[in-house]
Formats: structure tokens, C-alpha cells, sequence
């Protein structure tokens, strides 16, 4: 007999625990975050190489649950969050011309990292056309899971890229991301 309760009541509380789940999920449908955009400089690239090279880091403070609680008017937190994925992304050069644009470059990838997850993971890659562009917004294929790396308070961005010419001043971008968190 008191196996049986014993294997009533954990029936019970695993059953409590999906349809807890299951009301969260119908509950929370999920949030489009638009992340704080963040700017940075490439420096003049003087020669162009065979190979991908690294240009540049970029971190800042982030914080997932005000995020989701200011999106949900404080009806929902971080632990309402289950997945978080890249939903697109936009680069926008601010000083290009016609000489040093988006078309200086092949391609482009943003990794990922942050104070609670320390290895990189690719986000997104970028292939640009060899025509003058200043901005280009880009939805990924297959955006890797994130929310182990925006549980914490800062995240690094680490940005390199393949060059198609060399570009005679440093160049401004500005860049907004936005996620899908579920």
C-alpha cells in the first residue's frame, strides 16, 4: 500500500510539472527582443589576404530577464524562457562611400560568447555581393541555441571576416540584432 501511494503522488508531481509546462507554453507564446545596437570600428585593411581575419571583439552588459519582463509588462521573467534563437541581422556601415563599402568584403561571421558560457559559437555568416552596399539585414538558416549564453550579464561579440579589397579609412558600423525567445 505504500508502495502504491508512493507511486501515485510521483505520478502526480511529474504530471504537475508537464502541465505546468504545457500553461506556461500556452501562456508565454514568446518575445522578438531587439537587442541594444552596438557600433564598432574596422580599422583601414591596407592588403587583402587569402585567409579569414579576426576584426574585432565587442562585448556589452545585457540582461535577459528585464529584457522579456519590460517585452511581457512584467508578466514574465527569464525562467518563462526555454529557447532563444537569432531571428535577423542588421549591419549597417555609417561613414561608407564609394570606395569603402559592404563590397570591400566576401563574407563575414559574428561569433558568440558570455560571462556564463565562454565558448564561442557561430551565429551568423554573411556573404556580400561585389556591388556597392552600405546595409544589409540577414535572417539565419539555422541560429544556434543561445539561452545558456544570455542567462549571464555581458556578451561578446567576436567578428571576423574575408576581405575582397582594401579599404582606405577605418569604417563605423552599427549593428542591431534581434532574437526570438520562447
Amino acid at each position: 500500500m505504500k508502495m502504491t501511494f508512493s507511486a501515485i503522488a510521483m505520478g502526480m508531481l511529474l504530471l504537475s510539472g508537464f502541465s505546468c509546462n504545457k500553461i506556461r507554453d500556452a501562456i508565454f507564446p514568446g518575445v522578438e527582443v531587439e537587442l541594444p545596437a552596438f557600433q564598432f570600428s574596422v580599422p583601414p585593411i591596407p592588403i587583402v589576404v587569402s585567409n579569414e581575419v579576426s576584426l574585432g571583439t565587442f562585448s556589452m552588459a545585457f540582461n535577459l530577464d528585464s529584457i522579456v519582463r519590460a517585452k511581457t509588462g512584467g508578466a514574465f521573467g527569464i525562467g518563462a524562457v526555454n529557447s532563444i534563437k537569432i531571428k535577423k541581422m542588421n549591419i549597417a556601415l555609417l561613414d561608407g562611400d564609394a570606395n569603402n563599402n559592404l563590397s570591400n568584403f566576401e563574407s563575414t561571421r559574428f561569433s558568440f560568447s558570455s560571462n556564463t558560457k565562454t565558448d564561442a559559437v557561430e551565429i551568423i555568416k554573411i556573404n556580400f555581393a561585389d556591388t556597392p552596399s552600405y546595409s544589409i539585414t540577414v535572417e539565419p538558416e539555422n541560429s544556434p541555441e543561445l539561452i545558456g549564453y544570455l542567462s549571464g550579464s555581458q556578451i561578446n561579440f567576436n567578428l571576423s571576416g574575408k576581405t575582397r579589397r582594401t579599404t582606405q579609412k577605418a569604417l563605423e558600423f552599427k549593428v542591431v540584432v534581434w532574437l526570438n525567445a520562447k
